[in-house]
């Protein structure tokens, strides 16, 4: 529990059956990756919450098995837990400036979101799909500097990482 009335979500689980054995840097020290996977998605959200947490006490729901279905979010909607937020803020997302809704027909909450300078684009599923209605709120799955998810070249743009963890901790206060 949070005393700021906002959830932040990530998955702990990847595609990647192993943990990296070798993580690669570019020379400037800004992309990661690894010939196992580096696990950008989601172990980037992961990252990003626990330094947003070192400025801000949000709400936090780490969830399992979204690679498989949202079976940990599922778990959560069965848990009984409701906890007193205003929405839902998922790292999960690949790229740089995604802003992701499912089913989110708050206009209002879409604006916020692009003021800290997000643009509004599709995806398939994440864990907020399954959230979002059980608590009945609006939610956003924003990106996290990951790309080519899923791949043995999937990697980690770690100024986007930083940056985009700066927007939230703003969008949050």
């Amino acid at each position: 529990p949070g005393e700021i009335p906002v959830l932040l979500v990530a998955h702990l689980d990847t595609v990647h059956p192993e943990p990296p054995e070798i993580i690669c840097y570019s020379k400037d020290g800004r992309y990661m990756m690894s010939p196992q996977g580096i696990g950008g998605d989601d172990r980037a959200g992961v990252y990003m919450i626990l330094q947003i947490l070192r400025q801000v006490n949000c709400h936090v729901l780490f969830c399992e098995d979204e690679e498989c279905g949202g079976r940990g979010a599922s778990a959560f909607t069965k848990s009984g837990i409701l906890p007193d937020i205003n929405y839902i803020v998922e790292l999960d997302r690949k790229g740089e400036n995604d802003a992701v809704y499912y089913g989110c027909d708050n206009r209002a909450f879409r604006e916020y979101v692009a003021e800290f300078g997000f643009r509004e684009a599709f995806g398939s599923f994440s864990d907020i799909s399954i959230l979002a209605p059980y608590l009945k709120t609006a939610a956003v799955n924003l990106s996290t500097g990951y790309y080519n998810a899923h791949r043995n070249h999937e990697l980690i743009d770690t100024q986007v990482m930083a940056t985009n963890t700066e927007r939230v901790i703003e969008m949050v206060m």
